[in-house]
C-alpha cells in the first residue's frame, strides 16, 4: 500500500510539473527572452513527461490508448518545438500549443476520471506549475539582465490566484476531516490524533504559510529591481511549494483530502 502510495504521489507531481510548466510558458514572451528559456521550459516539460508515462506504464494501471497517444503527441510536439522555435512564436507555434495544452487536458481525464483526483490534479498542477515557471524565469534574469521585471510580477500574480485555489480546497478538505472525527483527542480515524494533526499542520505551515510569506518578499524585491534576490527566494519557496504538495498527495491518495 505504501509503495503504491508512493507511486501514485509521484505520478502525480511530475504530471503536474510538466503540464503545468507548459500551461504558463505565453506569461513572457521570447521576444524578450530569447529562444532558450523557451527550450529550457520545454526540456522540463518534456523530462517530467517522459518520467510520468514511465511511471504510468511500469507501476501504475497499464496505459489505454487514448493516454498513449497523447503522450506520443506531446513528447513529438515538445522535441519539434524545442528544435524549431525561435525569438517569436508563429501562429504554427501558438496553434502546436494550443493542441498541447488540450492534449494534457484530455490526458488528465483519462488519467484521473471526472472525480476528486482530477480536482486534486488540477489545482496542484496550477499551484506547482506556476512555482516551476516562476522559479526557472527568475534563473533566467542572470541571462538577460536587462529583461523587464513585469513578467516575474505577473507570474507572482499567477501564483497568488493559485493559492487561493488552494486555500479555498483547503478549508473545505479540513471541514471533511473535522466532522470525520479526524482531529479529535484519541480519535483511531486515520493516522492517529498525533499523527493527523502533524501532517495537516506540516501541509499549511511549509505548503501556504511559508510560501506566501516569501512570496511577498520576492514581490517587493521585484519592485525594487533586486531580481538575484528574488531568484534566491524563488528557489526557496519552490521547495516548500514540493513539500507541501507532496503532503498533500499524501493525505488525498490515502484519506481522500483535497487538500
Amino acid at each position: 500500500m505504501i509503495n503504491s502510495i508512493t507511486q501514485y504521489v509521484a505520478f502525480l507531481l511530475l504530471f503536474a510539473l510538466s503540464m503545468g510548466t507548459q500551461l504558463y510558458s505565453p506569461l513572457v514572451s521570447t521576444k524578450l527572452t530569447g529562444p532558450g528559456f523557451y527550450r529550457l521550459g520545454g526540456g522540463i516539460v518534456l523530462g517530467a513527461l517522459l518520467c510520468s508515462m514511465g511511471l504510468d506504464y511500469f507501476m501504475l494501471p497499464s496505459l489505454t490508448t487514448g493516454e498513449l497517444i497523447c503522450y506520443l503527441f506531446l513528447i513529438t510536439s515538445n522535441i519539434f518545438t524545442f528544435a524549431k522555435h525561435r525569438d517569436e512564436k508563429t501562429s504554427v507555434m501558438w496553434g502546436i500549443y494550443f493542441l498541447q495544452v488540450l492534449s494534457f487536458c484530455v490526458l488528465s481525464y483519462l488519467s484521473f476520471g471526472a472525480t476528486a483526483s482530477l480536482l486534486m490534479f488540477a489545482s496542484t498542477m496550477l499551484f506547482f506549475g506556476i512555482s516551476n515557471f516562476s522559479m526557472i524565469l527568475g534563473h533566467y534574469y542572470l541571462v538577460v539582465p536587462k529583461l523587464s521585471e513585469k513578467p516575474l510580477i505577473i507570474c507572482l500574480y499567477s501564483y497568488w490566484l493559485a493559492m487561493v485555489i488552494k486555500i479555498i480546497l483547503g478549508v473545505i478538505g479540513v471541514s471533511a476531516a473535522y466532522k470525520m472525527g479526524y482531529f479529535e483527542e484519541g480519535t483511531i480515524v486515520g493516522d492517529g490524533y498525533l499523527f493527523n494533526t502533524l501532517f495537516f499542520v506540516m501541509r499549511y505551515l511549509w505548503g501556504i504559510l511559508a510560501p506566501l510569506v516569501l512570496s511577498y518578499f520576492t514581490y517587493r524585491l521585484c519592485r525594487m529591481r533586486s531580481i538575484q534576490s528574488a531568484t534566491g527566494v524563488l528557489y526557496i519557496m519552490e521547495f516548500f511549494v514540493i513539500v507541501g504538495e507532496m503532503i498533500a498527495a499524501y493525505l488525498f491518495f490515502k484519506f481522500g483530502f483535497v487538500l
